[in-house]
């Protein structure tokens, strides 16, 4: 039989530890009393480890302010360390532990916003508690006050009481007069209060509560749920979105149009003229990206490359690409690839607004170029070495390796709406939802608009193998038809600058690139794709950057940046004189050429022509400039042979040869009258890339395109000769259309046949013959009466899919108007009443943050059950504004 092993010893005065609590509530002892005081947290960091030359202390979860004598230690024959020292090595291990996970969240929230956040709301909670207890303590002698750690539901509880009621503070100092905090408020406090209770929760291992998540508590979710469901009315009684100028709280297009050009125009002072930049950039980035304040911040030079998109068959859009692995949304370090097109409209490009922004870096504040080369000296940085120019920030606060803080961000975004009398309540993310909404106007899609701002979306999918840009979202962003990704054209992107303009822009790139090689060559550590991508971007930027300063001199030809080389050059200027004219001719051209084509021929069609028309006119110069040089060449080599030539009949010789050049080059010579060259056809125009595959063939119109392209008479316009007050005037051919114009009814197929072939293969035969359609004014007509529907939905699906294997109701509108009704009373009446249901199902789809899916659950919860189709028509006409408002409260 084993010896029985004796209790262990315990000094009379030593602190019990949970471990000897526990065993004294096992044996029926009578444990000690909770000491709340006993309970106060260690906010000095030094006491969460432990003096090594204690030997027994209490554990950090019922540790007092003094600290107990420590007693004598003894040990039982054989039995090692006694209970004291254990316990005290046990916690002490934990304290240190916890220690390493503090720094760890500390090092982890030193770059965002989070932590100052949550320190403001605790402060506040901490401040209330010390005072609300000390007045009730005051009031009743038999209370206590309580400590405002640890954290737990119930005090939580009572601050959110106080929160939820009080005024809004002002930004300076006081209170907002009848106002009340929001729903995001109330979150936010919630969600820092259970940062410091779970990040303290070890402290104080003896009280339950504290351990309990604050959202798990009953009384905590509901004070969340009240503040969600009173949101709408607490918005309406503040009138926060009328009063803020803009319902949808952000830029409108003018907006940001003033904005941009006020950042491009009224700055002086090289540091200054680059922080213009450097704003518009920020701003014009987060319009075309939806990027939040935060993310446009950390952006790096590394983090911009070229990729390109695919259009159509065979087109392609290049792309500033932008990747971003630590944004707020993003917090698993995964690589998130962000895009921009070049913008329909200049002064709101985002592209050109981060080229001009560089320059601005290097040419304009004469910022140094970056040593690019990797150093192995520093070990710390692993076999690479250290890269000094991955530091260098897109949007710095002066030079490159600075970043900029939330609160410069923040100031000189209040500057500029100040400026120009901006009234939005977002400042640094006022950026964010007008990308949204720009998206989503111009057809993106849903997803396509959440993948463009990394909203977030459930599943593994986004996060581990979809790597797509969205093109919808991009071209949405960029003011193009989402829905037609193949008349995505920039008429700017056609023009070609001079060569010396371009080569003069970041001349240090083909030296870069050169060093960069030779690096590779000699050790393949030295290698850096990201300085690939960045230099080839910069290449680009060359292109881009003249382009859209060519257009935006005409605009404003006073800009400081224009007094910088090499756009101060004559050079330039002119260059910019002839883009501006080329852009404009070839866009007007476009127009006159189209006007009386059908509606879905001028949308495939105004581009391409757009664009043959610059790079016809640009050849055309390019033509005048080359026969104007031959000319000179001419008038050269008749002066060098009059000097040579000693008698008469050397200088008749002479004579002879340059009348004999003269009539060689007659056909060819471009005289300096300006006067146009003598050829009558413009190049044939290339219509092999147009999706004329989507129509069917058509004689008429063929001759009707022919004649318009090719036509065998065309005049080129006379010029007059430039004059030292008047400079030459560029001219761009326009093709004429024929004598006698087509109109719409006539570029169909003209026989009954033809024109049923043409819908046949619209709609297909078997779904136009359903309509029975008549031939009446020269056209076919169909016939249509609406179907009976007990749903409301049902009137939707006939209006915009068709039922029953017939035309949809939208189609035959579009395309017949109102005469497939021809005049019937019946179906006249009824289009109003259906139309009704239409019209509001159209209106809340453009809400905000709405689309079809969610207008449709919407009524099916709210009405189909209550009512009808019809029924619920004839409530539409006196009840609309109670519908729409019962949608604005719609969670």
């Amino acid at each position: 039989m084993p010896p029985r092993i004796p209790a262990p010893y315990t000094p009379p005065n030593a602190p019990q530890t949970p471990l000897m609590r526990k065993a004294a509530r096992l044996m029926s002892l009578t444990p000690p009393k909770f000491d709340i005081a006993a309970n106060s947290p260690v906010h000095d960091r030094s006491m969460l480890s432990f003096p090594l030359n204690s030997d027994d202390l209490a554990p950090i979860s019922t540790q007092t302010v003094s600290t107990p004598k420590a007693p004598s230690l003894s040990a039982v024959d054989g039995l090692g360390p006694s209970p004291g020292r254990l316990q005290y090595s046990l916690d002490a291990l934990e304290a240190d532990s916890h220690s390493i996970r503090l720094k760890i969240r500390e090092k982890e929230q030193e770059d965002k916003g989070t932590s100052q956040t949550y320190q403001r709301h605790f402060r506040s909670f901490q401040a209330w508690w010390d005072a609300s207890e000390k007045a009730k303590a005051a009031l009743n002698t038999r209370l206590a006050a309580l400590p405002a750690m640890p954290i737990t539901a119930a005090k939580v509880a009572m601050f959110l009481e106080y929160e939820s009621t009080r005024e809004k503070k002002k930004r300076g100092a006081g209170t907002i007069a009848g106002s009340s905090v929001g729903r995001s408020q109330i979150s936010g406090v919630i969600t820092a209060l259970e940062s410091y209770r779970f990040n303290s929760q070890h402290l104080y291992k003896d009280c339950a509560e504290a351990q309990i998540p604050l959202r798990s508590d009953s009384r905590i979710r509901q004070f969340e749920s009240a503040a969600k469901h009173d949101e709408p009315k607490r918005v309406e009684k503040a009138q926060i979105t009328k009063a803020a100028g803009s319902s949808l709280d952000t830029y409108t297009v003018a907006e940001l149009r003033k904005c941009a050009s006020w950042c491009l125009t009224n700055f002086s002072g090289p540091l200054r003229i680059y922080l213009g930049l450097r704003d518009r950039a920020m701003l014009l980035l987060g319009a075309g990206t939806a990027f939040r304040g935060d993310s446009t911040r950390i952006l790096l030079w590394s983090d911009l490359f070229k990729t390109s998109i695919q259009l159509g068959d065979d087109s392609e859009a290049p792309v500033l690409g932008v990747l971003a692995d630590n944004a707020k949304h993003n917090q698993t370090g995964r690589i998130d690839e962000h895009g921009l097109l070049r913008h329909k409209h200049v002064d709101l490009c985002g592209i050109g607004a981060v080229a001009m922004m560089l320059f601005g870096y290097f040419h304009i504040a004469g910022y140094a170029v970056p040593d690019f080369s990797p150093n192995f000296s520093d070990t710390s940085y692993g076999e690479y070495g250290r890269r000094d120019w991955y530091t260098y920030h897109v949007f710095s606060t002066k030079i490159g390796t600075s970043e900029m803080s939330y609160q410069s961000h923040h100031d000189r975004v209040i500057q500029m709406h100040k400026a120009n009398d901006v009234s939005i309540t977002k400042v640094t993310h006022g950026a964010r939802p007008f990308a949204a909404q720009m998206c989503r106007s111009f057809g993106a899609s849903v997803s396509d608009t959440k993948a463009l701002g990394g909203w977030n979306e459930s599943g593994s999918f986004k996060n581990c193998y979809d790597r797509a840009l969205p093109v919808g979202a991009l071209l949405g962003a960029a003011f193009f038809n989402s829905a037609k990704p193949e008349l995505y054209r920039v008429a700017r992107d056609c023009l070609e600058p001079p060569s010396d303009v371009c080569e003069k822009i970041f001349p240090w790139i083909e030296s870069e690139q050169a060093a960069l090689i030779g690096r590779e060559h000699s050790n393949h550590l030295a290698k850096d794709i990201a300085l690939r991508q960045f230099l080839s971007t910069l290449l680009w930027f060359r292109r881009v950057l003249a382009q859209d300063l060519a257009v935006l001199f005409t605009q404003n030809p006073h800009a400081p940046i224009f007094k910088f080389a090499p756009f101060d050059s004559p050079l330039f200027r002119e260059f910019a004189g002839t883009s501006a004219a080329l852009i404009d001719a070839a866009e007007e051209a476009a127009r006159l050429a189209f006007q009386n084509l059908p509606q879905h021929l001028v949308a495939s069609l105004q581009g391409a022509l757009a664009t043959q028309n610059l790079a016809f006119e640009r050849e055309r110069q390019n033509y005048r400039t080359e026969m104007a040089s031959m000319q000179d060449k001419l008038g050269e080599m008749k002066t060098l042979l009059d000097l040579v030539a000693g008698t008469k009949r050397v200088k008749r010789a002479h004579g002879n040869l340059t009348e004999g050049l003269s009539d060689g080059f007659s056909e060819l010579a471009v005289t300096t009258d300006n006067s146009a060259p003598k050829y009558s056809t413009p190049p044939p125009f290339d219509t092999s890339d147009m999706p004329f595959d989507m129509f069917p063939p058509d004689p008429a119109l063929d001759a009707f395109i022919a004649a318009s392209f090719t036509h065998p008479n065309v005049p080129m316009p006379a010029t007059s000769p430039p004059t030292s007050t008047q400079p030459a005037v560029l001219h761009t051919p326009v093709f004429p259309l024929p004598s006698s114009t087509p109109q719409p009814s006539t570029l169909t197929p003209g026989s009954p046949e033809e024109r049923q072939q043409f819908y046949f293969h619209r709609y297909g035969a078997d779904r136009f013959r359903k309509h029975s359609p008549e031939w009446v004014d020269g056209n076919w007509l169909p016939r249509y009466r609406y179907s009976s529907a007990d749903g409301i939905w049902d009137y939707w699906l006939e209006w915009k899919e068709g039922v029953d294997g017939f035309i949809s109701v939208e189609e035959l509108t579009t395309v017949w108007g109102a005469k497939w009704r021809r005049n019937i009373p019946g179906l006249k009446n009824e289009n109003t009443r259906r139309m009704r249901v239409v019209n509001l199902i159209l209106e809340l789809s453009r809400k905000p943050r709405w689309d079809v899916a969610l207008v449709q659950r919407f009524i099916t919860e709210r009405y189909a059950r209550q009512y009808r189709a019809r029924a619920f028509t004839d409530y539409l006409k006196n009840n609309r504004d109670a519908v729409i408002t019962a949608a604005s409260n719609y969670p």
